[in-house]
């Protein structure tokens, strides 16, 4: 009989202390293998410093909760900026100088659990009609020939044309459709992305009405408004995946939106817009309801004559439907609230040009998402996880220790037969690596077996993340961290083995033999 055979012999005679021992040392070698893998791994998807935009711009507040919410979708919006925070933003206004690229988001509506997110259909690369802008095909894709607005002056073409800004997700990654076209900036229209239309079934021609708030899923807080799905999206393996887009336009449209809109602006100490009564100049109600047939009506009359005669069927409190659906909205511009700001700027200069300006502003907060992320993973993230692997060290040794222990006592269970081992010929070396294997093999299939459990329960971690973001991470993925863990943990329980292994190496034969 060799000699694995005859430990693994002693390991079946005691299988339940030596399972027992195994299974402490999986526990505390999976704990640490989760750790090494979720810390690695997440800090890929949340932390990636390639963002396509350079600044978010939102409410005054945590800049970590700001991104997480307008760049992850996770939890609820911290609140709302006025609507001229992004006029300011806007391409030839107070930043030219800075700004590429501004996009508004609002959110605050879901449908079956996933959030709903009003935008402005340049995000995607198209104008407020849904064409192409210039550089991309009815798809968003950039057409052959064409290079991005964000390639730096330096890497440019001159004999390539330059498309129309448009939104990158990450670097050289926009939002593109799959199939269908882009939604009116004036209509309720909607393109979705790709976990949505397969979770729910939603299609191309589907509709569907929107659920208040971010969380709820109550029937009872159901919108009356009914949206089309004109586009899917391509998946991008981002949280924009999981959402279903509207027009901006349609979001204020929303039953309850004006209300709360309303309310916040009599609060502010502006008047209503819904009741014509209030109206100073309806020119000005024209221009920011963005009437879509470019009719100018100077004053009241006019404009009562056009809601009676155009759209008896089809007034809502704050919005009014004409013959093709567009949407004319009753509520200025001035009473718009957004979530947040998307900016691309020309340069890293510009972009912390603009974090200190709105340092410095009451109305809005700017923040640099890829330098929100990398301070949340240093000064959190990789805290905790450093002290969780401590515990899982801790753990690890202790379960050296139960090896140790168990194998002691073993020892001294079985003193007489180690000396008749010793009496039929057995050296003291052999009986050494019998003991000492016993104990390494304990700790081998301890950190085996902790080693799958651990990427176990990342699959688990992997999972919820990509429930909240979009996006999991590859939890199967083994790093050179976790075999030099692995190991350790080996070495350290045929370290342990020793002690058992010396007490059994110098036991005198003759002593054991009479005194048992």
């Amino acid at each position: 009989m060799n000699l694995l055979q005859l430990v693994l012999k002693q390991m079946r005679q005691r299988a339940l202390s030596s399972w027992l021992t195994a299974i402490s040392v999986t526990l505390g070698v999976a704990l640490a293998v989760a750790i090494l893998v979720v810390q690695r791994e997440s800090h890929s998807v949340l932390a990636q410093t390639d963002f396509g935009y350079s600044v978010l711009v939102g409410p005054k507040g945590s800049d970590l909760q700001l991104v997480l919410n307008s760049v992850y979708h996770i939890d609820r919006s911290p609140g709302n900026i006025p609507y001229s925070v992004y006029e300011q933003l806007l391409e030839g206004g107070e930043f030219a100088d800075h700004v590429r690229l501004a996009v508004p988001i609002a959110v605050g509506d879901n449908y079956e659990g996933f959030r709903i997110v009003g935008t402005l259909p340049k995000m995607f690369g198209f104008d407020d009609e849904g064409q192409p802008l210039e550089g991309y095909d009815e798809l968003g894709r950039l057409r052959d020939g064409y290079q991005s607005a964000r390639t730096p002056p330096n890497q440019r073409d001159p004999d390539r044309p330059i498309a129309a800004p448009a939104l990158e997700l990450r670097s050289g990654q926009k939002l593109e459709l799959a199939a269908g076209r882009m939604f009116h900036a004036q209509k309720f229209e909607a393109v979705i992305g790709p976990k949505v239309a397969e979770a729910t079934g939603l299609t191309v021609g589907s509709t569907f009405k929107a659920v208040h708030d971010v969380a709820t899923t109550a029937m009872s807080d159901v919108h009356d408004e009914l949206w089309t799905v004109v586009g899917i999206l391509e998946p991008t393996g981002t949280a924009n995946d999981r959402l279903l887009f509207i027009p901006l336009t349609s979001f204020y449209a929303i039953s309850g939106h004006a209300e709360s809109l309303e309310a916040i602006a009599a609060v502010r100490g502006e008047a209503s817009a819904t009741r014509p009564a209030e109206h100073d100049d309806h020119g000005d109600h024209e221009e920011n309801a963005e009437h879509a047939d470019g009719d100018g009506h100077d004053d009241h009359e006019e404009h009562d004559a056009h809601e009676a005669d155009a759209h008896d069927d089809h007034r809502h409190g704050a919005y009014s439907l004409d013959d093709q659906g567009i949407i004319h909205l009753h509520l200025p511009k001035s009473h718009w609230l957004v979530s947040a700001v998307y900016v691309d700027t020309y340069s890293s200069h510009s972009a912390r040009q603009l974090v200190y300006i709105f340092r410095n502003r009451d109305e809005a907060l700017a923040v640099e998402p890829a330098m929100v992320m990398r301070e949340f993973f240093d000064n959190f993230l990789n805290t905790g996880s450093m002290v969780l692997l401590v515990i899982s060290v801790l753990v690890t040794i202790v379960a050296a220790v139960s090896i140790l222990v168990s194998i002691y006592n073993s020892v001294s269970a079985r003193i007489r037969e180690i000396a008749i081992l010793r009496a039929l010929g057995a050296t003291r070396g052999r009986i050494l690596a019998i003991i000492s294997l016993e104990a390494t093999l304990l700790g081998a299939i301890g950190a085996v077996a902790g080693l799958i459990v651990g990427h176990l329960v990342a699959a688990g971690g992997s999972a919820y993340l990509r429930r909240l973001v979009g996006e999991g991470f590859a939890w199967h993925a083994v790093a050179w961290g976790e075999l030099a863990f692995l190991i350790a943990v080996v070495i350290i329980s045929f370290l342990a083995g020793l002690v058992p292994a010396l007490k059994a190496y110098q036991a005198p034969v003759a002593d054991n033999l009479v005194n048992q």
